[in-house]
């Protein structure tokens, strides 16, 4: 499932990729500070992502680690109030399987080094077999592969994205955003209206909803 979910973000990033150098090809770096400090404004966002989590949180660091999309505004939306990630003694019973190609999407957007120097724990081969039959099968049987995958706790893998997110100046993230009511586009309008529990509206042009 976790590997899935990355191809799909992996999708949606070459996707807005390939529009942005479309649309705008000569397309420079906007500094936080540029952008208009309007109220009206500060509720228009280029791409929304409502839903956090490992998948958004990911998305959204990637996007902004583009550097065709660098001149975005994003807005993450996270359902769950912020928790501080302190290492424990005993290992957490949360974790998530990520595979070579995952690890290489966490390292082009900086999150492995913090996972690195913390802790994972690598799996080296892989047996799955049939309860009620002898049938079974092995990954990796002669090790001719180093590592098949890697063992992560999940606050550890969020607590490492979230580190790097929040170094992009173009990301805004709100946490206890709980999404009430999505306005589609329709026909002569410009932009999709996401309203939050609390009230607060937000506008966007490309909305990614969990």
């Amino acid at each position: 499932m976790a590997t899935i979910r990355v191809v799909t973000c992996r999708l949606v990033l070459a996707s807005l990729s390939r529009n942005c150098e479309r649309v705008i090809p000569s397309a420079t770096v906007i500094p936080k500070k540029s952008y208009s400090t309007t109220a009206e404004n500060e509720k228009i966002y280029d791409i929304v992502i409502a839903g956090g989590g490992m998948v958004g949180t990911t998305l959204a660091c990637a996007i902004a680690n583009n550097r065709r999309l660098a001149n975005k505004k994003i807005l993450l939306l996270e359902n769950n109030p912020k928790q501080e990630y302190t290492p424990q003694e005993k290992y957490s019973n949360r974790v998530v399987a990520v595979n070579q190609q995952t690890r290489t999407l966490l390292s082009s957007i900086g999150a492995w080094k913090h996972i690195e120097a913390v802790r994972y724990s690598p799996v080296r081969k892989l047996q799955v077999w049939e309860a009620c039959s002898d049938a079974m099968i092995t990954f990796n049987e002669d090790l001719s592969c180093k590592e098949l995958a890697y063992i992560i706790e999940n606050d550890l893998l969020l607590h490492a994205i979230n580190k790097q997110l929040s170094e992009k100046e173009n990301v805004t993230l709100i946490y206890n955003s709980k999404v009430a009511n999505v306005k589609l586009l329709k026909t002569g309008m410009e932009f999709v209206t996401i309203q939050l529990q609390s009230g607060e509206q937000y506008r966007t042009r490309l909305l990614r909803l969990e």
